[in-house]
């Protein structure tokens, strides 16, 4: 008999290779890894775009600071070189709620591009400048630019990130401000030493080239489907005719003053006369009249939002009083070179950099950014104090312990006050009406018109005490060289002249500082009346698309696709707030 023993038969299709839908499970995973890998990639080489973008920007904010000596020098006109300065961020800062308007209205990829494009066409005629005059010009033409592409970047940003998170991001973008301003003064110092000052402006061509490459290759937002014919029409042409003509008399009133005519005469009167005049008529065609107002009045009546942009103005005024005249005191007192007065900076510039990323990540850990703005503005106040102090015989090592003073406290500020204007009148439902650009804009604009300002006092302050000192300690013939040319002290005045004439630019220094301290002040009172709001908007969904990440790289929770909102009011809706705020 035969032992059979039977074996079950087992169909081919049991022991067969994985099954049709464990193979498209796995096809599905490789797709989806690759997917994620390419959306890290994009969102990375966007940040890196719009850094690139601010860079260039914040660069030329600073980048003639050390320049401004032998700019004066070489043009014999060193009583309007500040205009160098002031022509730029007199356009920057009028032009940052237009920019912000327009990328509702055109988009802000283009919007930013057509920005670089301006400034980079304003930087090539500034290095081929012929005069003064023409220098100043070719600045306003590159402070429009610079406009479009602040404005730009920080809407973007903000679009792009979900409101808690967004302090990180502003940190990080500060801190490029912060570097740019570390590198600004010394590259423009090391040009003017080795080179020439006009490198300073021909350095801005091959940053901006490789922003406008990585603008155009990774950054990808929807564009509008509206005819070019209909963006046209939703321009506020009264609106921004008004705003700028205002904001351009205001500025013009203020360099005028003590510096090139009395305070009391018709050229200064009348333009503040006008730009008050022209404020109100704003008012009334921004609320009665415009069909999407630039600047909606009915923002202002938020006490937080009020308080915010005029601590943000203050903080503009000390800032830029200070990057502009700390290196005079260290060439013209110091006698340091233009380099060396840009090396000075450093420490004070590194510390804006750490601290304004310190702050923004403390923002989005805690939630909380009022008490970042208290103290930013109490420390500044007290900065500038101590900078009153500074005299001819001043040891350097005391010097570098208070400027990091003041870059700790400015730091604290940079991030804080955007978010805090964003936190007070972002709508929950933001396709209402896009707050984020207006108040971005905003306070930016608010931030410049207080550089503006500050730049504008400082240099009247010190033209005024230098007319009135140095008659009564210089010969006749040589007053007028030292007040041209800040140069001339230590390369052309006679010795036994110099110690008396450096004492005369300390104490009209001195006066720029003390008039520093009660408008710091006034930013610092006007901090407190800041609400807090929360700055996680109930039922808010997650930004980023890939659930299951780790929070371990704040570049890979950007979300690039992202559609600027054009329906509706541009009118903050007040009824319907953010949050609860705190009193």
């Amino acid at each position: 008999m035969t032992d059979e023993t039977k074996t079950p038969s087992v169909a081919p299709s049991i022991i067969s290779t994985p099954d049709e839908k464990t193979i498209k499970e796995e096809t599905t995973t490789e797709l989806d890894n690759k997917a994620l890998r390419q959306r890290k990639l994009k969102r990375g080489m966007t940040f890196l775009a719009l850094q690139v973008a601010l860079f260039l920007g914040a660069l030329d904010g600073t980048i003639v600071s050390t320049c401004l000596p032998r700019i004066g020098s070489d043009f014999q006109e060193f009583t309007i070189a500040s205009w160098v300065a002031t022509a730029y961020i007199l356009t920057f800062d009028a032009f940052q709620p237009l920019f912000a308007k327009f990328s509702d209205i055109f988009g802000r990829k283009w919007t930013l591009i057509t920005g670089i494009c301006i400034f980079l066409l304003g930087s090539l005629l500034c290095g081929v400048a012929t005069s003064m005059i023409m220098l100043i010009v070719c600045r306003a033409i590159a402070g429009i630019g610079s406009a479009g592409i602040f404005s730009g970047v920080f809407v973007i940003i903000s679009e792009m990130v979900p409101l808690e998170k967004r302090g990180s991001y502003q940190g990080l973008i500060n801190a490029v401000f912060a570097l740019a301003s570390v590198f600004g003064p010394l590259i423009g110092g090391s040009f003017t030493d080795h080179l020439t000052w006009r490198w300073s402006f021909y350095i801005n061509l091959p940053i901006g080239g490789v922003a406008l490459l990585l603008l155009v290759l990774f950054l990808d937002l929807p564009t509008q489907k509206t005819s070019f014919a209909d963006k046209l029409k939703r321009i506020d042409y009264v609106g921004t005719f008004i705003i700028l003509v205002a904001a351009i008399l205001f500025l013009l009133a203020l360099n005028f003053g003590g510096e090139i005519f009395p305070w009391k005469s018709a050229a200064v009167i009348v333009p503040l006369v006008f730009t008050f005049v022209l404020v109100a008529l704003f008012v009334v065609v921004e609320s009665k009249f415009a069909r999407e107002p630039i600047l909606p009045p009915r923002l202002f009546k938020n006490r937080s939002v009020s308080s915010t942009l005029i601590t943000n103005f203050f903080f503009g005024v000390n800032f830029f009083a200070l990057v502009y005249y700390l290196p005079v005191y260290f060439q013209v007192v110091k006698g340091d070179s233009a380099m060396w007065s840009g090396i000075r900076l450093i420490p004070m510039q590194m510390v804006i950099c750490f601290g304004s990323t310190g702050a923004g990540f403390l923002i989005t850990k805690t939630g909380s950014y009022r008490p970042l703005i208290w103290a930013g503005a109490a420390i500044l106040t007290l900065h500038v104090g101590l900078v009153s102090l500074f005299d001819v015989d001043t040891d350097f090592s005391k010097v570098y312990g208070i400027t990091v003073v003041g870059g700790l406290g400015m730091g604290c500020m940079f991030s804080s006050t955007i978010i805090s204007l964003q936190a007070a009148v972002e709508p929950k439902d933001i396709c209402k009406c896009n707050g984020v650009a207006v108040v971005t804009g905003l306070g930016n604009f608010t931030r410049l018109l207080g550089a503006a300002v500050g730049i504008a006092i400082a240099s009247s302050i010190l033209n005024s005490g230098l007319a009135e000192r140095l008659p009564t300690i210089l010969p006749p013939q040589y007053v007028e060289p030292v007040i041209k040319s800040s140069l001339f002290v230590r390369d052309g005045l006679p010795a036994e002249y110099q110690a008396a004439t450096l004492q005369a630019y300390v104490d009209s220094l001195r006066m720029i500082w003390y008039i520093m301290i009660p408008l710091t002040a006034l930013g610092m009172i006007s901090s407190a009346f800041v609400k807090h709001y929360n700055l996680r908007r109930p039922g808010q969904k997650k930004e980023n698309p890939v659930s299951d990440q780790k929070e371990s790289d704040p570049v890979d929770e950007v979300v690039v696709d992202v559609s600027p909102s054009v329906k509706g009011s541009s009118k903050i809706d007040e009824a319907d707030p953010p949050s609860k705020p705190a009193a």
